[in-house]
């Protein structure tokens, strides 16, 4: 066998392209052609504007809470820029111009474009409109205008919001702080030496307030008892506090006071929040920090129109060429086979028509041909290959070839019947064997439409012996090949093949001759058709020019379960290449030498 192949693989977009480059060059230049009509026939114009844009949160003065990332905050306000509802404001606002310009909101929507900048804060507008340029510029400027409105609204609402809501939770702590005061008092009232004592406090309080200080003429002794009064109702109201301590004993007390004091503190921190809110509420706009305003429209280019039709027919036609490249992967080149059929290429037989042959018999009706060559091409390789590996004492390494093929149309019976003659020039003893039982297409090229009476069936069943089935098919001496039909016996052709009588039979027909050639079925097409190839030493596979390249994937797959070795394949019907016609003769064939006429003996009984 030969190296195995890489696998056949799909053709790439690039290739499909090449192949079809005629689609999609057509189609490129039909998709120019409506660009540049299109662009002549209604001229558009477009405007751009340009917004730095910043996230108000950014410049809080009091909020310590981290904003959004720069490339989040942009896209988001693309997204709002882009909106009905800044489109729905950009129309009021052009209404309201004088003069006045309507443009809907499905127009501004359908025809405004927002990008942002990849590598800073900006964002550009632009607007292309079919009317004017007047009609560009001011669509272009009112949507930004709309979009700081927007903007500007939209904050002030979030502030708004949030005021409330902390109002809100102010209130609320402020009713809890007052319900625990109500809560101590409470219990407090119920303490009749707490309440002594804290009589006793504020009467020490009252007096240490009336008590009046030494007047300018008081001397030292006076003012010695000012300063003993003073530090009496002072250590008396600091005993009394004291006392109003409460007891480290009373948790609920203690709890009570302790949740007051926590009240306390977030009732500072929320009317602090408030304050700072009311200010970021103040300095807070729209997120704009710089404007360039559209001042001119330019209008549409014919080339660039031009241009995009151009590139988008060559990619559509570039998509339909991978499309047709992959629905109909026919076979377009003599060297693609290998690769699917993992074997080597022997020969490449031109359409017959290219050289204006009629008869299907070019290696004995036109010896000069390039197709007659190509057959003499065929027969030379499989000598060769019996005279290679395996050959042992001057016999050659197999003597059976059996001619496969996937399909019903692809010349396989014309190529046995043309490689059996070109094998037989060299004095090989050639039989070919018509085992296609539905279809006796090679035993009507080499006899006509008289088949001989007895053949394979009969050998088989013991009627007659194989030199009497057997009929040669000659011109001259050198042009004569044995022939072998199907018989006259009816049988069913699955049991005949697979009945080990003629798996015998076959055997022992090649001790008779050097080279037996059979002209089996479709083997996609026929079931026995895989049981009489592994009856065969060898196979021979014909691929037509065009045909599909599937059948031929399926075709080996079905080689490889049948593990008959392949010798290679030939390409049938192939275009007539310009070297090809440079053929004169075979080598073995003297210059000048004189042509038979172009006519064949009838068969004749030979013994074998």
């Amino acid at each position: 066998m030969p190296d195995q192949q890489g696998p056949y693989r799909e053709p790439t977009v690039l290739g499909a392209a090449w192949k079809y480059r005629w689609l999609v060059l057509f189609l490129a230049l039909a998709f120019a052609l409506v660009g540049y009509l299109y662009a002549s026939s209604s001229p558009a114009y477009t405007a751009e504007a340009t917004l730095a844009v910043q996230d108000p949160r950014t410049s809080n003065l009091f909020d310590d809470v981290l904003p959004d990332t720069p490339e989040r905050y942009v896209e988001s306000q693309v997204a709002i820029m882009s909106s009905r509802v800044v489109a729905k404001r950009a129309s009021e606002l052009l209404a309201a111009q004088n003069p006045a310009i309507n443009v809907s909101v499905d127009d501004i929507t359908e025809n405004l474009t927002v990008t942002a900048n990849d590598t800073a804060d900006a964002i550009t507008v632009s607007y292309t409109s079919a009317e004017s340029g007047d009609e560009a510029i001011a669509v272009t400027n009112a949507v930004v205008e709309a979009y700081q409105e927007v903007g500007s609204t939209t904050a002030e609402f979030a502030f708004s919001a949030a005021l409330e809501s902390l109002g809100g939770s102010i209130v609320a702590l402020q009713g809890e702080i007052a319900g625990i005061q109500i809560t101590i008092a409470t219990r407090l009232a119920d303490d009749p030496e707490r309440q002594e004592v804290k009589a006793a406090l504020d009467s020490a309080i009252a007096e240490l307030i009336a008590v009046r200080g030494p007047g300018r003429t008081a001397d030292a002794d006076d003012v010695a008892l000012a300063a003993d009064r003073l530090g009496e109702l002072g250590l008396r109201i600091d005993t009394l506090r004291a006392a109003l301590t409460p007891d480290p004993d009373d948790f609920e007390l203690l709890e009570l006071q302790t949740q007051q004091e926590e009240a306390r503190l977030r009732l500072a921190a929320l009317e602090t929040r408030r304050d700072q809110l009311a200010v970021d509420a103040d300095v807070a706009g729209s997120g704009v920090v710089f404007t360039d305003p559209a001042e001119v429209a330019e209008a549409s280019s014919v080339g660039l129109f031009v241009a995009l039709g151009f590139l988008g027919g060559a990619i559509l036609g570039a998509a339909i060429a991978s499309l047709l490249a992959r629905r109909r992967r026919r076979f377009a080149s003599r060297k693609e086979p290998e690769a699917i059929l993992a074997t080597r290429f022997l020969a490449d037989v031109p359409n017959f028509n290219e050289e204006r042959i009629r008869s299907l018999l070019p290696v004995l009706d036109a010896p000069n041909s390039a197709s007659a060559e190509s057959f003499r091409f065929v027969a030379a390789a499989i000598a060769l290959q019996q005279r290679g590996a395996g050959a042992r004492n001057g016999e050659p390494a197999f003597k059976s070839v059996v001619a496969v093929s996937g399909g019903t149309a692809d010349g396989r019976s014309v190529v046995v019947a043309n490689t059996a003659f070109a094998a037989a020039r060299s004095g090989t003893r050639v039989l070919v064997v018509d085992a296609d039982f539905g279809n006796q297409s090679l035993t009507e090229i080499l006899v006509g439409s008289a088949p001989p009476l007895m053949g394979l069936t009969d050998v088989a069943a013991g009627s007659v012996p194989l030199s009497d089935a057997v009929v040669r098919v000659s011109r001259t001496e050198t042009e004569s090949v044995s022939l072998l039909t199907r018989g006259t016996l009816d049988v069913r052709a699955p049991d005949f093949f697979a009945s080990p009588d003629t798996d015998r039979l076959l055997d022992g027909i090649t001790k008779h001759f050097d080279l037996v050639l059979i002209d089996a079925p479709p083997l996609l097409r026929v079931a026995y058709s895989s049981t009489l190839v592994g009856l065969a030493n060898r196979a021979l596979a014909v691929v037509r020019h065009g045909s599909d390249m599937r059948a031929a994937e399926e075709l080996r797959h079905q080689l490889d379960l049948i593990d008959t070795p392949l010798l290679g394949y030939v390409y049938n019907e192939a275009p007539l290449r310009t070297e090809m016609t440079f053929t004169q003769r075979s080598i073995d064939e003297p210059a000048g030498a004189a042509q038979p006429a172009p006519t064949r003996t009838g068969p004749e009984r030979t013994a074998s």
